[in-house]
């Protein structure tokens, strides 16, 4: 699992990857959200983004299982188009470092 965050025109952004199963039924998922701040547990802990509700799901299967890739949006959320092209690179990086 990993958790990438940015900033975009003052709002902060988040890209989740889970990957799960193994082999021919490995299935990554790639879910894009707005961030946001969770308070750290201890005093001394400054909080930290996590997602929040996915506006935008892909699923990605493995190589060998020849099924393409299928994309949810949903259907109450809105987010900036320049957004959604980030969030599109990210992925389209990870599936070419991982098919060489």
């Amino acid at each position: 699992m990993s958790l990438l965050t940015w900033d975009y025109d003052g709002d902060l952004f988040c890209a989740l990857t889970t990957e799960t199963g193994a082999d021919e039924g490995r299935m990554t998922h790639y879910e894009l959200s707005e961030a946001r701040m969770v308070p750290g547990g201890a005093p001394s802990m400054s909080a930290s983004p996590a997602p929040g509700p996915a506006a935008v799901t892909v699923l990605v299967y493995a190589p060998e299982e020849e099924k393409p890739a299928e994309v949810y949006f949903d259907a109450t959320q809105t987010l900036p188009f320049a957004v959604l092209q980030h969030f599109v690179g990210l992925i389209a990086s990870r599936l070419a470092s991982t098919e060489s």
